[in-house]
């Protein structure tokens, strides 16, 4: 923190004026007959002075008393001098609570700023005009013959908040450069909901038993799929019909890994899912942590890996005739048949959503049913 008043002085340029004689003039005439602008000097608690200048003093006074503030504030320092390339190692060291995926997202995120500010930028040097030219050069930036959806831009743009919202924290700058940037308009993007008897067609077309488990913690419990690919037999109670969806610690057994909402939650089990789960124990080898595991190849036994995942349950979702959807939408089409059985807040807490507008906003499907519901109400209004 700085530990000197913040002031205003006059900076003089040029020679120092003299009378006919070449005797040096008081420095009381000096603001007459020589060319001066005016500097708000200060000192930081490491005794270093600061410096900067204004062509008025109106300027000048101005920055002092917001400088002064600063200083009140224990804010007097300048930003210690962190090149972008060196606060992207610090961030990720600061931040390992992030998950995986998230952990990954933010790298490439700092990579991208890396890119276009220069690997040399000093953090504290980044303006609100510098962040706006790099989301514009995102927005425009081709990948594989494509720039990225407005959706896209919108993540990368909460990910570099996120990430300055650290530098700032740390004193490495001022303020945060991204703040006040608006987030494009984006239309919701139009999913499937599936139907009960769509879910029996997934379950038949499933290739194995641990297939079936998948689907069906996804549409009977909600699980989106690295919680479904994390689940242990120690997070299933049989007894209760209930799963803890619980962070894993990091053993000899287990990998790491923490919930996408961070706390731990309980979902109860219908009979058709712990049915299946019975199965599934029944075939599990001794010792055996994980419900699933690789049955065959190099990682028998071992922990089931997310990456061909997706692409696997498109196979089975043709087989079964289902139009076009994600594993994602299991877990949508769980929240909006429980809507219609239980308060919205209830649906939250089951689902393990932080912020109860998410549930309401991308997790619940207004049905056929309702629609047909609300025209009929509407052509009975129109007869009375």
């Amino acid at each position: 923190m700085a530990t000197e008043k913040v002031g205003a002085y006059r900076k003089y340029h040029g020679a120092v004026p003299t009378d006919k004689s070449g005797t040096t003039l008081p420095k009381s005439e000096w603001p007459r007959l020589r060319p001066f602008s005016w500097a708000v000097r200060w000192f930081g608690s490491d005794g270093k002075r600061f410096s900067k200048s204004f062509k008025s003093r109106k300027e000048a006074d101005r920055y002092a008393e917001s400088k002064q503030l600063e200083v009140r504030m224990g804010k007097g320092d300048q930003p210690r001098v962190v090149t972008l390339v060196e606060f992207a190692r610090m961030y990720l060291d600061l931040r390992a609570d992030l998950a995986p995926m998230t952990k990954r997202e933010h790298e490439r995120t700092l990579r991208l700023m890396n890119e276009f500010l220069g690997r040399r930028m000093i953090v504290s040097k980044v303006t609100s005009l510098e962040a706006r030219r790099f989301v514009a050069w995102y927005r425009d930036r081709e990948h594989r013959s494509r720039t990225p959806a407005p959706a896209t831009v919108n993540k990368v743009l909460r990910e570099c908040k996120r990430i300055f919202r650290e530098a700032v924290a740390c004193s490495l700058i001022r303020e945060n450069p991204f703040d006040g940037i608006r987030q494009e308009k984006v239309g919701q993007r139009l999913w499937h909901q599936i139907s009960p008897a769509e879910c029996r067609r997934l379950i038949e077309a499933s290739p194995s038993l641990r297939w079936k488990g998948m689907i069906v913690l996804g549409y009977c419990c909600g699980l989106r799929l690295g919680e479904v690919i994390n689940l242990t037999w120690l997070d299933v109670d049989f007894e209760k019909h209930r799963l803890r969806v619980v962070r894993k610690a990091a053993s000899k057994q287990q990998a790491a890994w923490t919930p996408k909402d961070k706390d731990m939650r309980t979902v109860p089990l219908p009979n058709a899912v712990v049915s299946i789960l019975a199965e599934l124990q029944l075939s599990a080898a001794d010792g055996q942590e994980y419900v699933f595991v690789n049955s065959k190849g190099p990682a028998a036994g071992e922990r089931v890996k997310q990456s061909n995942l997706w692409r696997d349950f498109q196979t089975i979702r043709e087989r079964a005739g289902l139009p076009k959807c994600s594993f994602h939408d299991l877990r949508k089409s769980y929240c909006t048949n429980l809507a219609d059985a239980v308060p919205l807040h209830v649906v939250q807490e089951l689902a393990g959503h932080a912020d109860i507008r998410t549930t309401r906003k991308h997790y619940l499907k207004v049905r056929e049913e309702q629609i047909d519901t609300a025209r009929r109400a509407l052509e009975e209004v129109m007869r009375s």
